[in-house]
């Protein structure tokens, strides 16, 4: 008598002959499909850059002991606008300072005693003093600023 249990491996064994045949019948049936060219974007050539000014490097050339750099706008603009800057603030907690301060513009501008490249050297209550990088220094007096008013509440 036959076990049903029986059929389970015969059933396996020939479906492993049936897919060993078919594999080995039909293995060279394979061939590549027919190469495409890929569509590329149409694009422009960039623009030409423009003439580039060598008068600054002609007349100091880079390994000459004499070449100093020029003075920057910049820097005067920054220092320029710290001294029209209204200080608001200064919050100091444990070693740390911060100074608030307002710029003319009202925008809020925040100064630590580690920004660059101003940063906060001293306040003594009314007056806080500030100092660049290249060691020029701007003293500002604390203002008082009175609060923005509020719409009325509903």
């Amino acid at each position: 008598m036959i076990k049903p249990w029986h059929l389970g491996p015969v059933l396996a064994a020939v479906a492993l002959g049936a897919s060993a045949y078919w594999w080995h019948a039909h293995k060279n049936d394979w061939s590549a499909p027919a190469p495409l060219k890929p569509e590329l974007p149409k694009y422009s050539p960039l623009a030409q850059p423009g003439a580039i000014a060598n008068a600054q490097t002609l007349a100091r050339p880079v390994m000459w002991t004499s070449r100093r750099p020029v003075e920057s706008k910049a820097q005067n603009q920054q220092e320029q606008e710290l001294a029209q800057a209204r200080l608001l603030a200064v919050v100091e907690s444990g070693g740390s300072r911060i100074a608030l301060l307002q710029r003319a513009n009202g925008t809020p501008m925040k100064l630590t005693s580690e920004t660059k490249p101003w940063r906060l050297l001293s306040f003594n209550g009314r007056q806080a003093q500030f100092l660049s990088d290249d060691g020029r220094r701007v003293d500002l007096q604390l203002e008082y600023a009175p609060p923005a008013a509020q719409p009325p509440r509903r």
